[in-house]
């Protein structure tokens, strides 16, 4: 039987965490075909190694390569949401150049969430680990000015990258198979083959609650005025602390963040002819327009503060303060120090 690589290249809040600890964890058991993803499931490096950390190729390129020559496999799969970000053709000339004999087997799989929710989930994302520390409406301006939320035409540089080896699947529950992002993506990799898979769940980095951001952005707020804290220790720190906040159940109904009226109108109006690209090219009907309209019912007209003090008392802000200030000690460290210390 001849090995068939699987590229998973997001994108961002479809689900790539669950799928990367599923792989990672070895959770899915194929009844005849082996399965396998070198390392830990994560293959961020392989995708920056093509943008902004380019000191990283070819090595990891080269290293994802002996690993798999090493191993025995049917279906191995290389994943990362980062490729997002990559130029499709700098990923094809990678795999040309570093897997060669895998080029003709290989089946790239993105997962694209609609418009108005990819907006939502991604600003929580951003503010969570401190990419981003203003609002919200600031934020949608500049995620569509860099063309994010324009599907169809990333997708087609895509698609002249690596031709029908690309699949793309809506990043809807009610279109997932079992409404579930892990059965959907094995039933494309696996060709059919029955398998078991360990229920550790769906929503490993679900969005945070509007009490919660509104904390996280005050103490990303903080670490942002620290210039010689590196970057990946915010993003450790929010992963983890994300975590924490997640796991322990909030005392208190969780607003969510929603969509104010006016972001929802303006985002309507410019991605309107996009969701309809996206159903008339990917999705053979109606998908991405309809939850375009449906969202509508969603939004809100009041204003939703991300101010810390709207939602907390001052002795509660005082002690996280403390905290915050205690912690931003140690972030000063080298992130292969600082990481691994918080991760445990």
């Amino acid at each position: 039987m001849a090995q068939r690589l699987v590229l998973h290249v997001g994108d961002c809040k479809t689900g790539s965490t669950i799928l990367q600890t599923m792989l990672g964890n070895g959770d899915c058991r194929p009844e005849r075909l082996c399965l396998f993803t070198p390392g830990n499931g994560v293959h961020g490096a392989l995708a920056r190694s093509l943008g902004d950390r380019k000191s990283l190729y070819p090595a990891r390129w080269k290293g994802a390569a002996r690993r798999l020559a090493e191993a025995e496999w049917d279906v191995a799969v290389l994943s990362s949401e980062l490729f997002e970000f990559i130029a499709p053709q700098a990923v094809a000339e990678a795999l040309r150049t570093h897997l060669p004999q895998y080029w003709d087997s290989t089946t790239v799989v993105a997962y694209i969430r609609p418009h108005m929710g990819r907006a939502l989930s991604q600003f929580a994302e951003n503010v969570k680990l401190g990419h981003e520390i203003g609002d919200f409406p600031d934020f949608v301006a500049r995620f569509e000015q860099v063309g994010r939320l324009n599907y169809a035409k990333r997708l087609a540089r895509w698609r002249d990258a690596f031709g029908d080896r690309l699949v793309v699947r809506p990043f809807l529950r009610d279109r997932l198979q079992r409404r579930d992002v892990r059965h959907d993506f094995l039933s494309l990799i696996l060709n059919g083959d029955d398998y078991t898979l360990a229920d550790s769940g769906q929503d490993d980095n679900a969005s945070l609650p509007l009490a919660d951001l509104a904390l996280m952005r005050m103490i990303q707020q903080r670490f942002h005025a620290s210039p010689d804290i590196p970057d990946d220790n915010r993003v450790t720190f929010g992963k983890q602390f994300g975590r924490l906040l997640r796991d322990l159940p909030s005392p208190r109904p969780a607003d969510k963040l929603r969509l104010p009226r006016a972001v929802y109108d303006r985002l309507y109006d410019d991605c309107r002819a996009d969701a309809e690209r996206m159903d008339a090219e990917w999705f053979g009907g109606p998908c991405f327009l309809p939850e375009l309209e449906a969202a509508r019912d969603t939004v809100t007209d009041s204003d939703q503060s991300l101010a810390a003090e709207d939602h907390f008392d001052p002795e509660t802000l005082r002690l996280v303060t403390a905290w915050a200030e205690l912690i931003q000690r140690q972030m000063r460290d080298e992130p292969k120090q600082f990481g691994p210390r918080l991760r445990g």
